[in-house]
């Protein structure tokens, strides 16, 4: 939804614009091609990816990167000596790169260590961290962040047989003997989105991120958000409202039909924009 993000972050001469979620820059490349003249900081927590922008944006002199989680904008920003900011940019998607290419089990159609952490200096991986968890813990991420209809099954055979579990194919075999036949891909789905919001602590990031933003935003600064499920967009939308900002986007935003034919991916997203009074 690359246009409408350029359309409600609308960069101006002299902008300061946040981009959060910087991954290898696509947003960043876009708005600097609509206005040269601002100033990008991108924040990138995954050192992988933040090495390869870092080098492919050695010679953009406005745009700075910081190796850092979204979570810790008001480090990052008070580090650059930045009072005030004009936009802010939120993609909370997986990237392709994690999926495809990372080798840390965050797609269930690939035999991968079960690792999921978006930086893996940072807490356990889920192999290791599933050993020590309970069945009713188990039971509540499954439920809560997959919102998986057979999660007490799940959950059950995931907890018996925790101390096996070290790869996708292992919890992949739990998950299709625990639910019907024609529910096996969606379980895995909905399984996986599930570890992956707890193993990274996503939810309680994207609230920790948008009200420290939120302070460092000027008057008539915008908040553009990218969501794929319902719990992160419903983080969005009650943040807009707690804090009576201006919303831009009366119903939440979702790709056209030709996008999504040219990236299923998009299939779930929804774009919220607000204006800070």
């Amino acid at each position: 939804m690359v246009k409408e993000v350029l359309n409600f972050l609308n960069p101006e001469k002299g902008d300061i614009i946040v981009d959060a979620t910087f991954g290898f820059g696509g947003h960043s490349l876009e708005i600097l091609e609509k206005e040269n003249n601002i100033r990008i900081i991108g924040i990138e927590k995954d050192r992988e990816i933040f090495r390869v922008s870092e080098r492919n944006f050695k010679g953009f002199k406005n745009v700075q990167l910081v190796n850092q989680d979204f979570e810790n904008i008001d480090l990052v920003l008070k580090g650059l000596k930045i009072e005030k900011i004009n936009k802010i940019l939120f993609d909370f998607g997986i990237s392709s790169y994690h999926i495809e290419h990372s080798n840390r089990g965050f797609s269930f159609k690939r035999n991968e260590i079960l690792d999921m952490r978006y930086n893996v200096e940072e807490n356990l991986p889920l192999w290791r961290k599933l050993k020590k968890l309970r069945k009713d813990e188990i039971e509540n991420i499954i439920k809560e962040y997959g919102e998986e209809p057979f999660y007490k099954k799940i959950s059950l055979n995931i907890f018996r047989e925790r101390k096996k579990i070290q790869r996708t194919e292992d919890l992949n075999r739990i998950i299709e003997r625990s639910v019907p036949i024609v529910r096996k891909s969606k379980a895995k789905q909905r399984v996986y989105q599930a570890f992956r919001i707890f193993i990274n602590k996503e939810l309680e990031k994207i609230k920790n991120a948008l009200l420290k933003s939120y302070s460092f935003l000027k008057q008539e600064g915008r908040i553009v958000c990218l969501s794929y499920h319902s719990l992160e967009d419903r983080i969005v939308k009650n943040f807009f409202k707690e804090k009576k900002m201006k919303i831009l986007t009366s119903k939440p935003l979702l790709p056209s039909l030709s996008e999504i034919k040219d990236n299923p991916r998009a299939r779930s997203c929804k774009l919220r924009c607000a204006e800070k009074i």
